[in-house]
């Protein structure tokens, strides 16, 4: 399918907007005069003589088309014009393909923090329920949902501290790739020699931004460390240099370690994480299905990742989540539920319901189709259904592109147990410090309000230009972090 643009370049909300209703597929893209032939979603923007400007819209699906226009002042800005544009060819594109997403018009991934700012912005989180609903058209259950969602965060955000900040730790190594998984992971088989190198580097720039952090005069609020599968590793070392240089003599409210796949969780290395204060950990089963688990290339069993749950609880561990993933090939609507049930079972304090997203850089991307839509929302309303009857509350939602039925990840808690970095990171409230190869550090303030800071997303790019890495990052982090003299 093509994507027209004239008379502007407002190409990526397009695009976003389009994947709402063909996720997973690719797109080509014309600049010229006259809409193409064939499939397209075209919006071109043409001067008025009075000075105004047209938008006229115009999708072609299947052998059908809709189209219409709308006037719009000459000096519009780039962001509402981008909301225009989704405005005129949203229901055009309802129209034709017969969908209706449950999260309307948006494309972005943090649609609480979105609601947050409308309500800043008109003083009433009734009102911007309201410009949810009618404005960007919204169900009004994902309206309700993110609402809720606000509710639970506000005490959390509340009790941040003053120039507070989160520590993230990336140990981008695996036993083995998922096939699902689109984050930068490596196998420790294949890239296990790079493993004593970046042990080295990532002391250095603990160092270094612990070093930062007290020249600035910062609070380390919570500690997060995440991959990969951190536990694929040794741990010992690590921890050792973030509990000095971040966790000794601090009130944190959270010290999370993503021990995440069971096959790496023994009775060894969760003795270390109880040993350095470690007060939240994950044990990701993705599903309670054996034949689903094996199609996604999980190494492990559902009895694997309940025994290993046992097994965290025996060790004295009382804050653990779970994931799961809704929309995995081989599994069912009923196979899914008797994954929730049976978590339900076990009693964790927090459960994460994903639903799959298929990128690019997942092995399933090319050989997968999306699940069946249909499928999905049962699943995620099972769920959500499910998980508030057993007294767990949803606390922290995004969104992915080409996610399962356009929905959602949704991380639901046991009151008191939330998890403050999801809350603080995805919220954007909180400055982010990220140490490792393929880590991103945010930092509040600034032009821009936010300023993001990415490292090489490969170890081997990582190592082989970390000094040159560490010294602009130093100069760049004391630029934004340094209190004005």
């Amino acid at each position: 399918m093509v994507i027209h643009t004239y008379g502007h370049s407002r190409t990526y909300e397009m695009e976003a907007l389009l994947k709402l209703f063909r996720p997973a597929e690719r797109f080509t893209f014309s600049a010229a005069e006259s809409a193409p032939e064939g499939e397209c979603l075209s919006a071109v923007l043409t001067p008025l003589p009075d000075g105004k400007m047209r938008l006229a819209g115009l999708t072609r699906i299947g052998g059908s088309e809709r189209s219409g226009e709308t006037v719009l002042p000459a000096d519009i800005p780039k962001n509402r014009l981008d909301r225009e544009i989704s405005a005129l060819l949203y229901p055009q594109l309802c129209a034709l393909t017969g969908m209706r997403p449950q999260w309307g018009m948006l494309t972005g991934i943090r649609p609480v923090n979105l609601l947050r700012k409308f309500a800043e912005r008109t003083g009433s989180v009734t009102q911007a329920m309201d410009d949810f609903r009618n404005i960007w058209q919204v169900t009004e259950e994902k309206t309700q949902l993110a609402a809720d969602i606000l509710a639970v965060q506000q005490p959390i955000l509340d009790a941040a501290p003053k120039n507070g900040v989160g520590i993230y730790l990336s140990v981008p190594f695996c036993p083995t790739r998922c096939k699902y998984c689109s984050f930068v992971s490596n196998s420790v088989s294949q890239m296990g020699k790079l493993i004593p190198k970046y042990y080295q580097c990532i002391a250095a720039e603990i160092e270094l931004v612990s070093d930062i952090v007290t020249e600035c005069g910062l609070t380390v609020d919570s500690i997060y460390i995440g991959g990969g599968t951190p536990t694929s590793i040794d741990l010992y070392q690590p921890l050792d240099w973030l509990s000095r240089s971040f966790a000794d003599g601090q009130p944190l409210r959270e010290f999370t370690v993503e021990a995440g796949r069971p096959d790496t969780i023994t009775r060894e290395n969760l003795a270390v994480l109880r040993q350095f204060g470690v007060t939240r950990i994950s044990v990701n089963p993705q599903s309670f299905q054996d034949d689903v688990l094996r199609a996604a290339g999980r190494p492990h069993t559902a009895q694997d990742a309940a025994d290993k749950f046992l097994l965290a609880r025996e060790t004295g561990f009382d804050n653990i989540n779970m994931d799961f993933i809704a929309g995995l090939p081989c599994d069912t609507v009923q196979g899914f539920r008797e994954s929730i049930d049976r978590a339900v079972s076990l009693d964790p304090e927090s459960i994460t319901v994903h639903c799959l997203a298929l990128k690019k850089a997942a092995d399933f991307y090319q050989s997968l189709p999306m699940p069946e839509p249909e499928a999905v929302s049962e699943m995620v309303a099972y769920a959500q259904e499910a998980l508030i009857s057993a007294g767990y509350r949803p606390y922290y939602l995004y969104r992915q592109k080409n996610m399962a039925a356009n929905l959602e990840n949704i991380g639901y808690a046991k009151p008191g147990f939330e998890s403050p970095y999801n809350v603080m990171m995805m919220d954007d409230s909180q400055t982010i410090l990220g140490i490792g190869a393929g880590a991103s550090t945010k930092v509040l303030g600034g032009k821009r309000g936010i300023e993001r800071l990415t490292e090489c997303k490969y170890p081997y790019d990582y190592l082989a230009r970390f000094d040159e890495l560490m010294e602009a990052k130093r100069a760049q982090l004391l630029a934004l972090l340094r209190p004005e003299s």
